[in-house]
């Protein structure tokens, strides 16, 4: 009879502790990432925010010059909060093989944690002077293929309507500010 009870009370513990697991992420609500805004602008998350600072600027550099027909391309997607939103999340986070973050830096200047490796170093999106003169095209081929003699890879696995995003994202970081 007290072997019954107290299978009777692990049993009963067991369910309290998986009743409150499901409470408990009830509670916490939805994970970052995968098209949610981060809940921090900064994304302070996985990867840290590498360095502060202005960047190189102007910042001079030679990258493969995307053919024609493409270098000419305007971005197709209207510029709207929800379209700067994923291409925020793609460069902070969802971007493979790795997060743009990560070489570019939180903030578009170059600067990002991986930098100090790659010469030359990584684009600073910031930089205005240097943002006027390269195409939605340029950005898009340099995203789509990678950039041989720098650390750029290749995104061939992201959509074209997903680079599209990221280089609605990128001229944010040149814009005017608020």
């Amino acid at each position: 009879m007290q072997s019954n009870h107290k299978k009777t009370i692990v049993v009963l513990f067991f369910l309290a502790c998986f009743i409150f697991g499901l409470l408990a992420e009830a509670w916490a609500g939805p994970p970052p990432g995968k098209g949610r805004r981060h809940s921090r602008r900064s994304f302070q998350g996985h990867h840290g925010i590498g360095f502060l600072g202005k960047g190189i600027c102007p910042q001079i550099r030679k990258t493969v010059q995307a053919p024609d027909k493409i270098l000419t391309q305007k971005n197709p997607l209207e510029k709207n909060r929800e379209v700067v939103d994923a291409g925020e999340s793609l460069f902070q986070i969802e971007a493979q093989p790795t997060a743009c973050k990560i070489c570019h830096g939180v903030t578009g200047n170059g600067l990002g944690i991986m930098a100090q490796g790659l010469n030359p170093p990584p684009r600073n999106f910031t930089c205005r002077s240097t943002m006027e003169s390269i195409s939605d095209g340029q950005l898009f081929w340099i995203i789509r293929n990678g950039s041989p003699g720098t650390g750029m890879p290749a995104f061939k696995n992201l959509k074209d309507r997903e680079i599209w995003k990221i280089v609605r994202y990128l001229r944010t970081f040149s814009g005017k500010r608020r």
